[in-house]
C-alpha cells in the first residue's frame, strides 16, 4: 500500500482495501467555489488521486470569504486551476484534469464519461438537470450539494447521492420547475417573466448568502458518504439535510410510491420499484 504511514488512520476504519480503491476512484467535480473547494480538498486529504475539474468561472473579491485555498493575489484566475494548486499541494503526484468549462445539455467537458462519481456544486438547476441528465445517461453516481440561507433566518444545506438508477433530483422534487422552464424562454419570455416576479432576476445572481462554515458541513456529509460508498462501510445515505439554524442533520425516510423517472430510466438498466434508502 502507498504511503502507510500517511493512511494509518483511515486504515483503521475501513482498511487498506478500502483505501486503494479511493485512491483508485476518478472523480469529477463541477463547480469550485464554495462547497466545490472544500470538497476538492477534503477528497484530496483521503487520498483521492484523480480528479476532473470543471468549472469555467474566475475568482471574485466577493469569493474570498469561502473559496478554500484563495487569496487576494488570486483576483481572476480561473477557479479550476486555483483548485489544481490546492489538490497538488495535499497530491504532488494527483492527477488532475482542469477545464474551464460548464457541462450543458450541448457541451461535455472530455473524459468525463470516464469519471465513476460526479460531484456536482453548482447554483443554478438548469446546471443541475444538464449533470443529473449525463451521470444518467452514462451511469455514473451523482452526489449533488446545496447550501442556502433563507429569508426567514434558516440555514444549511443538503445532499442527495444518486447511483443504480434508485434516485435522483427529479424524482425527488429537488428541481425548481420554474427555474428550469425559465432556461428555456427567449429574452422577451424572460423580460415578461421579470416583470411578473417584480424584480430583475439576474441581479440576484450572486446576492444570496453564503458562509464557509456551512458550505464546510455540507461538503463534509458529501465526502463521508463517497468515503462509506467507495469503501463498502456502509450503503450511502441517499438523502441528508443540515439545517444549522436547528444544529441538525436529517435523512429523509422511505416514501411508500415512486414516481416513474425519466432520468433513473437512463443507463442503469433497473427496474424502478421500491423504495428510497
Amino acid at each position: 500500500m502507498r504511503s502507510e504511514g500517511r493512511y494509518a488512520r483511515h486504515m483503521g476504519l475501513f482498511g487498506a482495501e478500502g483505501q486503494e480503491l479511493i485512491a483508485s476512484c476518478r472523480v469529477s467535480i463541477v463547480g469550485l467555489g464554495g462547497l466545490g473547494s472544500h470538497l476538492a480538498q477534503q477528497l484530496a486529504y483521503l487520498g483521492v488521486t484523480d480528479f476532473l475539474l470543471v468549472d469555467a468561472d474566475t475568482v471574485s473579491e466577493s469569493n474570498l470569504n469561502r473559496l478554500i485555498g484563495a487569496s487576494s493575489e488570486d483576483l481572476g484566475q480561473s477557479k479550476v486551476d486555483l483548485a489544481e494548486r490546492m489538490i497538488r499541494t495535499i497530491q504532488p503526484d494527483a492527477t488532475v484534469d482542469p477545464q474551464a468549462s460548464w457541462l450543458t445539455e450541448d457541451a461535455e467537458p472530455a473524459g468525463l464519461s470516464g469519471v465513476q462519481v460526479i460531484f456536482g456544486c453548482v447554483d443554478e438547476d438548469p446546471t443541475r438537470l444538464d449533470i443529473l441528465r449525463f451521470a444518467s445517461l452514462h451511469a455514473i453516481a451523482y452526489v449533488d450539494l446545496a447550501s442556502d440561507v433563507t429569508p426567514e433566518g434558516e440555514f444549511g444545506g443538503r445532499i442527495v447521492f444518486g447511483k443504480d438508477g434508485e434516485r435522483c433530483l427529479s424524482c425527488l422534487g429537488e428541481l425548481d420547475q420554474h427555474a428550469l422552464a425559465r432556461s428555456r424562454m427567449s429574452d422577451e419570455q424572460r423580460a415578461a417573466d421579470d416583470e411578473i416576479y417584480g424584480v430583475d432576476r439576474a441581479a440576484l445572481a450572486d446576492g444570496s448568502p453564503s458562509v464557509v462554515s456551512i458550505n464546510g458541513v455540507v461538503a463534509s456529509l458529501a465526502v463521508t458518504e463517497f468515503m462509506c460508498w467507495r469503501t463498502g462501510l456502509r450503503e450511502p445515505a441517499g438523502f441528508l439535510t443540515y439545517r444549522g439554524d436547528l444544529g441538525t442533520v436529517s435523512r429523509r425516510g422511505q416514501v411508500e410510491e415512486r414516481p416513474p423517472c425519466l432520468y433513473c430510466a437512463m443507463g442503469w438498466g433497473v427496474a424502478r420499484e421500491g423504495e428510497y434508502p
